[in-house]
């Protein structure tokens, strides 16, 4: 398949490592800067916990330059991509696949959310409906890095430190079956572990918990993952912002299970590793604050589920960022 990349930064990268490692498909990255010139120049190399992949991928920073694809995998975080709407175009024909890769409640959820539900963009990370209008719901599809701690070393090297565990799925079950099947079999191939859910709702649900647990809190601390997992009344604070996200999936029909006492006490595994959001926090780069957190408080809003820790972050996590830029 011709696959772009779009955002191949740390997670986008070290994606495209794994599919380039099949030899299966045409591979282009939609990149920028010094990583751009890198790749341009060296190629892209992903060092994982078994090896390091090493690889030739066509980059540019032009979506006119890659053409129509087959499937395009979108790794900019959520907040990033209305900045984007106008590059989708150039990279989608009648039957491109578009693979949403990023972390909180994506700007497809309304769509084939349930009974009752109108599928509308959700304002607090689609403004206008700009990427709704430009991608449009019924071509999209999720992927859930379930696992996935990664990081740019350098320009055109990309390391993680815990192999990568991905979840696949389209917004109404069944849809897309064939070419997500496809992109699961090239990264299980490749050494990763990828499924496809029932519901990548579920999935999607249990990945924000985490986020919501120590992204935010990380930027407030500047703790690791480790520090915080080590700090007195950390897990329980934790533990009830994991809580509150249960319950609103539970108020939006997600059948997602109560193990967040088992997740707590297994602790991350990764206990050096920063977290995505304190990473861009400490590098001057926007934050997943309305993907992860804004969102959740609008759905909430919604379904009238009480979330007084969630607002309580965000209102703290927000001034912070606000006192950092000014």
């Amino acid at each position: 398949m011709r696959i772009a990349i779009v955002g191949a930064g740390a997670v986008g990268g070290a994606l495209a490592g794994y599919l380039a490692a099949t030899g299966r498909h045409e591979l282009s990255l939609l990149a920028r800067g010094a990583h751009l010139a890198a790749i341009r120049d060296g190629g892209l190399t992903v060092q994982t916990p078994k090896g390091t992949l090493t690889s030739r991928p066509r980059a540019s920073d032009s979506a006119e330059d890659l053409g129509p694809q087959d499937v395009v995998i979108v790794t900019v975080k959520g907040h990033g991509l209305p900045a984007l709407a106008a590059s989708f175009p150039a990279l989608c024909g009648p039957d491109t696949l578009v693979v949403a890769a990023q972390n909180g409640i994506p700007w497809w959820y309304l769509y084939g959310a349930g009974d009752g539900v109108t599928p509308e963009p959700l304002e607090v990370v689609d403004p206008g409906g700009a990427i709704w209008s430009a991608i449009g719901p019924e071509r999209v599809a999720a992927c859930v890095m379930e696992v996935l701690p990664a990081r740019i070393v350098g320009p055109g090297v990309v390391a993680h430190t815990a192999m990568p565990v991905l979840a696949f799925g389209a917004p109404r079950p069944g849809d897309h079956a064939e070419k997500l099947a496809a992109l699961a079999d090239s990264f299980n191939t490749a050494g990763a572990t990828a499924r496809l859910p029932a519901d990548i709702r579920v999935p999607l649900w249990s990945k924000l918990m985490l986020n919501m647990a120590v992204g935010p809190t990380s930027v407030l601390t500047g703790a690791t993952m480790g520090a915080m997992e080590q700090a007195p009344g950390m897990v329980a604070v934790q533990g009830r912002l994991m809580r509150e996200c249960l319950n609103v999936a539970h108020a939006w029909g997600v059948a997602l299970p109560d193990d967040i006492d088992e997740r707590l006490s297994r602790g991350s595994g990764v206990p050096g590793h920063k977290p995505s959001m304190l990473q861009d926090f400490e590098a001057g780069r926007s934050m997943e604050i309305d993907p992860i957190v804004t969102t959740v408080l609008e759905l909430a809003r919604r379904r009238g589920v009480p979330v007084p820790t969630i607002e309580t972050l965000w209102a703290l996590t927000a001034l912070k960022e606000r006192v950092a830029r000014a």
